[in-house]
């Protein structure tokens, strides 16, 4: 027992020690220094996060077996523990009880320091919530039978549990908390035990006292403000947006007014020419004649698009064919032109060319639509195999753009 009590004191004056020596240190520093960062979260200071705890419950000598009530008896806890981050803490823990046996009630005490893990901040995030699941593990030193001097021993220990915590406030959570406690069979030296090493499991109802600061700084913004930073990072860039469009919208109108005003002045321009060569008028009559004629030739604009027995699908020369035809429609003044869509009125059932006829004149508008050509300015139809252009059935596989 006194080799007990001058561990155990030697362990408490070097604690004590180890906080002058850290609160002494912490005063020396500068008040203005920016605080440590620790994955998103402020280090709190050396007196936050700090808590009291302690239960009751039975214990269990699973060594023993539980066939009779010797294995089971009662025990109680005391710990002292400190939240360095939401997730990761530490506590230095004594707990002790007594078990019944055959020949005699015997006592034990286990002191150990454990390292905590907040479960439920680690896997949902941090924030205050009624349930949390912290998981511990530890280990130091045990004294067992200390009410029989005869068969005292002094065991290393190691334990491992979970504490469900249920909060009540703020301040306070109440707690019910499973552990389980391995070390050598020696530790309780009774005839009774079954292993060679002694097992032992706790679940006791206890309680939670925190003091000082309770909760957690971010490091960065909260997760509402990254949401509404987003927001209006979204606003900003639709507005933007719509601001840019209504520019380009507004050179093109600009763009649009100046070709007019050229296209009024050049034709003031040809008409001060007609009037200067009016003895050329025979000339320029042939030439605007076949100006018109090659206009109407190129507005109306009659091509093709040939498609194989079958087949509803362009190939690389009709893709090409039809970028020229793009252009061609983009630079005309022509309002609208239309796409017919045909097929071989001979092979094949009548539902099926005209579903065929469908896709072909669908496909060229579509691919049309795709190289920048308003859809307002096109028109598809299906002809199917009424009114073929061709006498050759074969050759009625086409669409036809005018």
């Amino acid at each position: 027992m006194k080799k007990f009590i001058s561990i155990l004191s030697c362990t408490l004056i070097c604690a004590l020690f180890t906080v002058s020596a850290y609160a002494a240190e912490k005063q020396d520093k500068c008040q203005n220094e920016k605080p440590k960062h620790v994955a998103g979260f402020i280090s709190n200071g050396f007196w936050d996060n700090w808590e009291l705890q302690g239960g009751v419950g039975p214990t269990f000598n699973l060594g023993a077996g539980l066939q009779s009530a010797d294995a089971v008896y009662v025990g109680g806890y005391l710990a002292v523990g400190k939240w360095f981050h939401p997730i990761f803490g530490v506590r230095v823990t004594g707990e002790g009880g007594r078990w019944g046996q055959k020949t005699a009630n015997w006592s034990y005490i286990h002191i150990h320091p454990d390292f905590m893990v907040n479960l439920s901040n680690w896997i949902g995030g941090y924030k205050q919530r009624v349930y949390n699941a912290v998981l511990y593990a530890g280990a130091g030193l045990g004294v067992g039978a200390l009410n029989t001097p005869d068969l005292r021993t002094y065991e290393f220990l190691a334990n491992i549990g979970l504490q469900n915590r249920f909060r009540v406030c703020d301040a306070v959570s109440i707690d019910i908390q499973v552990q389980y406690d391995l070390g050598k069979g020696g530790f309780r030296p009774v005839a009774i035990d079954k292993s060679a090493h002694f097992h032992g499991l706790t679940a006791m109802a206890g309680f939670t006292v925190n003091f000082n600061k309770r909760t957690f700084e971010r490091s960065g913004a909260t997760e509402e403000q990254a949401k509404a930073a987003l927001e209006q990072l979204n606003r900003h860039k639709a507005a933007e947006q719509k601001a840019l469009a209504e520019k380009e919208l507004a050179e093109k109108q600009a763009a649009d007014r100046q070709a007019e005003l050229e296209a009024v002045k050049q034709a003031l321009t040809d008409a001060q020419n007609q009037a200067e060569e009016l003895a050329k008028l025979v000339e320029d009559q042939k030439a605007q004649a076949e100006t018109a004629k090659e206009a109407v030739s190129t507005d109306n604009y009659d091509e093709m698009i040939f498609y194989s027995y079958g087949y509803g699908v362009l190939t690389d020369t009709a893709k090409k064919r039809l970028d020229l035809i793009a252009e061609h429609i983009k630079n005309s003044k022509k309002p609208v032109f239309k796409i017919d869509g045909f097929s071989d009125p001979e092979t094949g059932s009548k539902s099926c060319n005209v579903r065929l006829a469908e896709k072909r004149a669908r496909l060229v508008y579509e691919y049309l639509l795709s190289k920048g050509v308003p859809a307002e300015r096109m028109e598809y139809r299906n002809c199917g195999t009424q009114n073929c252009p061709f006498g050759k059935p074969r050759h009625n596989r086409i669409v036809v753009i005018y």
